[in-house]
This record gives C-alpha cells, sequence and structure tokens, in this order.
C-alpha cells in the first residue's frame, strides 16, 4: 500500500526543518525527495525511521495503519521500514557473509552454536537473488564503494518471503559514496525494488539519476513542499529552480567586528604580502586526483562538488587531520609537511571549521567559555577575568543567544553553536580559515550572521575557504568558485566575469 505523510512538521529552536509537508510515495514508485542542504530532507528520512518526532498535528500512513509519530528505529524496524544510508554500516575486517549475519542473524543449532555452512549458503542465495556478483567469503574491506551500497541494501531488504515484510525502503544519498559512473549499477537494485511492488523513497542530489532511475519526485524548499508530483513533463532546470531559496533570504547586512574580536585576545594577523597566501600543486589522495589551486590574502573561494568528487577528505588535509598521497601544499610561501597535525596546522595560521559540530565542532559537556576559548587556554591561564571578557566580545559580535558565557554548550541551539564555533577559530586569527559546510543545519539569521563575519575577515586579509552544497550560499558569499568532479577540477566559476551565479553553480554540482 501506498506510504503517506501529512501535516508534517518538525521545529527546531528559531527554524522549521519541516512545516505542513504532505506526500504520497505509492508502490512500486521510485520516488526522488530532493532539495538544498538544510531543506527538510535528513529530517523527513529521520522523522520516518523513528529518530525525530512531528508535531501532534502529523498523520503517517503505513500499510494501512495510520500513525501520529513512529517512536523509535525498532517500531520503524517493525512497521517494514527499511533504509540505506550515505555510509554503508559495514565492518571492513569482517566478511560478507559475517556482515550479513551481523545485522540479519546469525543461524544456530539448538545448542546455540553458529551453523557457518548454512550462513554461507544463505548470503550466496541473497547476493544471487539481488545479482551482486561476489563471494560472500571477501573481507568488506576488499570490495569497492559501489559494492558495499549494494551489500547493504541487500542486507535490508532480504530476500523470498522477507521482502513480504518490507514495506518501504528509503536510500538516503546512499548513491552518494558511489562514483557517478557507477551509479546507475547501484540504482538498478532500487529499480528491482520497486518492480516487487515496493515504494522506493530515493534521497539524493545526483539530478541525472533522478531523471533516468525514478518515477516522481518532490522537492523540498525550507522545510516546505515546493513541487510534488511525477516527472514527466519536467526537467532539470525546472528542479534547480525550485531548489533555490528565495533572494529575500540570501541578504547580509550584518557586521562583524573582526578587529575588535582579534584585540579582545590580544591577536594580530601576520602574513607576508607577496604571492600566493595558499598555493596547492598536484595534490593526490584517496579520491583527489591532481588538482592544484591558489587561494589569494582577502579571498573566499568556494569549493564544490558531489560525495566522491573529494570535497568530503579536502578540508580535513588543508586542516591537517587528513593525509594525501603526493603533491605540495604551501602556506605564504613555506612548504607544509605532509605529516600535519591539526595543532601544526593552527600555529602555521591555518584553522578547520569542520561540519560535524557533535563531534568535532564543540565540547558538549563543557561551557560556551570553554569551547570558545579553547585554542588559546594556555593564554588565559589564571586570566579569567580577560578570558570572559573575551568571551562576551564574542558573544556581541557574533550576536550568540542566549548571551550566557557559563551554559553547558549542549543546550544551545544549531546556529548558536555554529557562531560560537566560528569566533573560536577567528580568535586565533588565522591566515587561512577552511569551512565545511558551514550552514548545515543552521537557522537563517545565524547564517546571515556567520557569513558576515566571513566576509569581514576577508576585508582584513584573511583568506578563506568554504566548502558546500549550498548554490545559493556560495554565489552570494565567494569570489571564486571551484567545482571538483571526480577527484579533479572541473571548472571555476568568477564573480568578476559574471560566471558565478545561483544557477551555474547547481547546474555544475547537480547536474
Amino acid at each position: 500500500m501506498p506510504i503517506h505523510v501529512k501535516k508534517l512538521t518538525v521545529r527546531f529552536p528559531g527554524l522549521y526543518a519541516l512545516k505542513d509537508v504532505d506526500i504520497t510515495f505509492g508502490d512500486g514508485r521510485v520516488h526522488a525527495v530532493l532539495g538544498a542542504n538544510g531543506s527538510g530532507k535528513s529530517t523527513l528520512v529521520k522523522v520516518l525511521t523513528g529518530i525525530y518526532s512531528p508535531e501532534p498535528a502529523a498523520h503517517i500512513g503505513i500499510n494501512g495503519q495510520k500513525f501520529q509519530e513512529i517512536k523509535d528505529p525498532n517500531m520503524a524496524k517493525r512497521l517494514g521500514i527499511r533504509a540505506v544510508h550515505q555510509e554503508a554500516p559495514l565492518i571492513d575486517a569482517l566478511s560478507i557473509a559475517e556482515s550479513i549475519a551481523v545485522m540479519r542473524g546469525y543461524p544456530k543449532n539448538k545448542f546455540g552454536k553458529i551453523q557457518w555452512k548454512k550462513l554461507y549458503e544463505y548470503s550466496e542465495e541473497l547476493l544471487r537473488f539481488w545479482d551482486i556478483d561476489l563471494p560472500c567469503r571477501k573481507l568488506v574491506g576488499q570490495i569497492s564503494a559501489t559494492e558495499r551500497s549494494m551489500v547493504a541494501m541487500a542486507i535490508a531488504m532480504g530476500k523470498d518471503e522477507e521482502l513480504s515484510d518490507t514495506k518501504v525502503l528509503i536510500l538516503d544519498e546512499a548513491d552518494a559514496s558511489v562514483p557517478e559512473d557507477e551509479a546507475k549499477r547501484f540504482l538498478a537494485k532500487a529499480r528491482k525494488a520497486a518492480k516487487l511492488g515496493i515504494p522506493v523513497i530515493m534521497v539524493t542530489h545526483r539530478l541525472k539519476s533522478v531523471m533516468e532511475m525514478c518515477d516522481d519526485a518532490t522537492i523540498l524548499n525550507d522545510g516546505k513542499v515546493v513541487y510534488s508530483g511525477t516527472l514527466s513533463g519536467i526537467d532539470q532546470d525546472f528542479i534547480i529552480s525550485k531548489m533555490l531559496k528565495s533572494e529575500q533570504s540570501l541578504k547580509t547586512e550584518e557586521r562583524v567586528g573582526i578587529s575588535r574580536l582579534w584585540d579582545s585576545v590580544g591577536s594580530t594577523l601576520q602574513q607576508k604580502k607577496e604571492g600566493a597566501l595558499l598555493q596547492v600543486d598536484d595534490l593526490y589522495a584517496d579520491k583527489i586526483q591532481g588538482i592544484s589551486f591558489a587561494l589569494n590574502r582577502g579571498e573566499i573561494l568556494g569549493i564544490v562538488g558531489m560525495s566522491d568528487s573529494g570535497t568530503a577528505e579536502l578540508p580535513y588535509i588543508l586542516g591537517g587531520s587528513g593525509k594525501w598521497k603526493s603533491g605540495e601544499i604551501r602556506l605564504d610561501g613555506e612548504k607544509l609537511p605532509k605529516k600535519m597535525t591539526p595543532g601544526k596546522g593552527i600555529e602555521r595560521g591555518i584553522s578547520l571549521v569542520p561540519t560535524d559540530r557533535p563531534r568535532q565542532g564543540g565540547v558538549m559537556n563543557r561551557t560556551l567559555r570553554e569551547n570558545v576559548i579553547l585554542p588559546l587556554e594556555n593564554r588565559f591561564f589564571l586570566k579569567n577575568k580577560k578570558a570572559y571578557e573575551a568571551v562576551e566580545t564574542a558573544i556581541e559580535e557574533l550576536d550568540i543567544r542566549p548571551p550566557l558565557a557559563n551554559q553547558q554548550f549542549a543546550k544551545f541551539s544549531g546556529g548558536n553553536q555554529q557562531k560560537s564555533i566560528v569566533a573560536k577559530w577567528l580568535f586565533t586569527c588565522p591566515k587561512v580559515l577552511v569551512l565545511d559546510d558551514p550552514t548545515y543545519g543552521v537557522d537563517p539569521g545565524a547564517r546571515i550572521k556567520i557569513f558576515a563575519a566571513l566576509k569581514e575577515s576577508a576585508r582584513n586579509h584573511v583568506g578563506i575557504i568554504v566548502f558546500s552544497t549550498e548554490p545559493e550560499q556560495l554565489a552570494s558569499l565567494c569570489d571564486r568558485v571551484i567545482v571538483l568532479r571526480k577527484g579533479e577540477i572541473a571548472h571555476e566559476l568568477l564573480k568578476s566575469d559574471g560566471t558565478l551565479t545561483r544557477k551555474s553553480i547547481a547546474r555544475w554540482c547537480y547536474v
């Protein structure tokens, strides 16, 4: 039976993640859910998989039953909701058969002993059913990203009578780690599931795959449905135009006193004046295939691309925690060592704002004050008054709310956490500030303030690199944007010659 969601609203402090969303996912149809980062796609998936609860007016219909909410992931599993996420939960050190057993259970005899022969037989049959040509005893660490995603889908769905328990398959960016030229091979499995009469929900940024593989599409923009229906009669330009945010939401009229921030912690920007600030030459890494680019003083450079293009690892290479195979990175003409660490990067003048706030951005059980001055703790040793004064300056300049320096960091909204993290790294007075998807899960007001801080930093000669999946934000913020595809620089867009627009970035990124 079709899956329905009606009046689905999810609200976080400062913003609606979803607002009055109505969608029907039909039996045997592949339904794309599209939208820019922050549009509500991930929130929708989390509601359907029992991670987020919608507001009381919501209605969710599955297999003829009606629910106000799906209370937890176990309830989602019992209802037959199967999800395959971007990072397949497979363990490299285990065989494919063992990975299947971890998720679906080990066959055991009456004495509790594992029946390995039965496990291998079942695993071979499961792989064969889904047309996956792999030996089940092969280690997961030895298979490709495409094969991992296919195995993860097979594990989620099962075979034969197990499939009758599956009421919907959700592919949550499951093709993002699959190389572009292999995406069709992976998505053929989704089409097979649809042919079995199962509704398939496909959350993706890849418009080419959508146009080739999907029957229907829903486009979300700022938590609202702006289109839901068949793909027949619409094209990629229509989809892109619906995904882009309104011009009104992109205004950045705020100002942030960067010099005042630096003065409060006694920092001064020290830079040479000749040549490029940052120079990357012929860089090779896991998914990066020989890229070269330069960053000038006071420039805001955007870097955009799908996750398999190298955009996931490049910010961490620049920030000192990622590894590269060959090539050179120079800062102010000085060659950076291959064995970099974040600490060494900060000492040399490169600071990274990571995308994962809870794990990498902030220390959730510490106070706002402790988070903001963390990189400069030694400077404020036994100088509590000066530390508080510096943090109060950050609170004022970045408009951090509530303005409570001693409140636990976890109690602030995502937008205010992100403003605090940006302030923390601006306090280090970096030569280069690298930001990985800095507006992920951030409300519009916080975005405006963060972008104002970045623009003012650039006016004070800081070089800024922004990795983002949001064309409108890059067009508003950047002087130049580099597009990566398959680990190489595919194109460069410049504000100075008029080629840097929301639509040009979206076309290069998604099409």
